[in-house]
């Protein structure tokens, strides 16, 4: 979580604090509407409000695979929550005690100010979970392509030749391919893979997440409930009509990189995911598609995931070595 983040947890439990103190007087002597409505609001707008902003900016955009749309917007939320929320119950006070209308009118000044941090909040929440829709009809649904020839004819100024495949690059795309090293060998696919479906890459900096955590085709496939042979054959299509081959490498095509005996109850999530590819279908048993796309596989371990979870860890780390192993 973020320092801002973590704060409004922080500023929340103030709140309660607080909500306590004044239910109590409440309940032991009169303090009248002031006492009613500084309890009610420290409730609601303080503990019950903040602790849901706090929650929300760091847990919705994380299960929805996306960064969150106006980060700075976070800071500026919580200065404007907390001091309008603290002006409003301290006016409010003063205008009971006093009756001065000059208290009512800078009560109202700082409720419009609570009003609008909450948009803020509905406003960067609701863009963060619904991206940006793009065109998803691909260049093989407008114009239906050919499979390509094993050698091409080329004809430049009436003289054809006939191109080698041999000497073509190579990209061979499999479920345990990275959508990194896709989007790195050819830069266009990356718009090839949202049109499929993968509409987090159109988020500013969110290939570089994909690439630290060494998210793959069938990883990402599986956590959008998308069609992988679908996604396959576009990229693969788009790798030809580039000029490149899609013939299988064989020499290095293999189930898990490293030993699956290693893998303890310490290993990091982000690494068994991504040196054993098979190890997708627990994860996905147990914990749903979170984990492949989701920034704490870089520092939980398989024994936190399993508790925070409630998953028995020995269970689940059998199951792990059988599917790997």
């Amino acid at each position: 979580m973020t320092f801002y983040m973590k704060n409004f947890v922080f500023a929340s439990l103030i709140y309660l604090g607080l909500a306590v103190i004044f239910g109590i007087l409440n309940g032991i002597a009169d303090i009248g509407y002031f006492g009613v409505f500084a309890h009610t609001h420290f409730n609601l707008l303080g503990f019950m409000s903040m602790i849901i902003f706090g929650i929300g900016y760091f847990i919705l955009p994380r299960f929805n695979g996306v960064d969150l749309r106006f980060e700075s917007w976070v800071a500026i939320h919580f200065y404007l929550g907390n001091i309008s929320l603290v002006g409003m119950v301290a006016f409010r006070g003063m205008q009971v005690a006093t009756g001065e209308d000059i208290y009512m009118i800078l009560f109202i000044i700082f409720a419009t100010l609570q009003a609008i941090s909450i948009f803020m909040f509905i406003i960067n929440v609701w863009l963060t979970l619904s991206p940006k829709k793009v065109d998803t009809v691909t260049p093989e649904q407008k114009e239906p392509s050919q499979p390509l020839p094993t050698a091409k004819p080329i004809v430049s100024n009436q003289h054809s030749f006939v191109v080698d495949e041999s000497t073509m690059p190579n990209m061979s795309v499999t479920p345990d391919t990275k959508v990194s090293d896709l989007i790195d060998r050819l830069p266009s696919l990356q718009q090839v893979l949202i049109d499929s479906g993968l509409l987090s890459l159109q988020m500013p900096g969110h290939i570089d997440k994909v690439r630290q955590m060494g998210i793959t085709i069938g990883m990402a496939a599986a956590n959008h409930s998308l069609d992988l042979d679908g996604m396959i054959l576009k990229i693969e299509t788009a790798l030809q009509g580039n000029g490149f081959t899609t013939k299988p490498d064989f020499d290095n095509m293999t189930d898990s990189i490293g030993d699956a005996s290693s893998v303890d109850e310490n290993t990091l999530i982000g690494e068994v995911i991504a040196n054993f590819p098979k190890s997708t279908d627990v994860f996905q048993k147990y914990f749903g598609g979170g984990c492949f796309d989701c920034p704490g596989q870089t520092y939980e371990s398989v024994d936190m995931a399993c508790r925070i979870h409630n998953v028995d860890t020995q269970q689940f780390l059998k199951e792990l070595h059988e599917a790997i192993g």
